[in-house]
């Protein structure tokens, strides 16, 4: 993995992370507050939702520095097989 390709990755999971809930809020809610009955996949989408939105602020800095630690060890090892 190259260093660019991690932050591109580390942009799309966090934007990913960030606009989930709002998008889920958006689709579901109004079905949500007329009462209709949730179907199976629609609370699987609501529950990963709002995990992403509870956890967002604690998995940000992690998901950058696994992606280019990942990054940095892939580059040290393309480095080696090159010599």
């Amino acid at each position: 993995m190259r260093f660019r390709t991690a932050g591109i990755l580390s942009v799309v999971l966090i934007g990913g992370m960030f606009c989930l809930p709002a998008a889920v809020s958006a689709v579901f809610l109004p079905s949500l507050n007329q009462g209709l009955p949730v179907p199976g996949y629609e609370r699987i989408l609501l529950g990963l939702a709002e995990f992403c939105g509870r956890f967002r602020w604690f998995l940000a800095l992690p998901i950058v520095t696994v992606l280019f630690t990942f990054a940095a060890i892939s580059y040290e090892l393309r480095a080696r097989v090159r010599q």
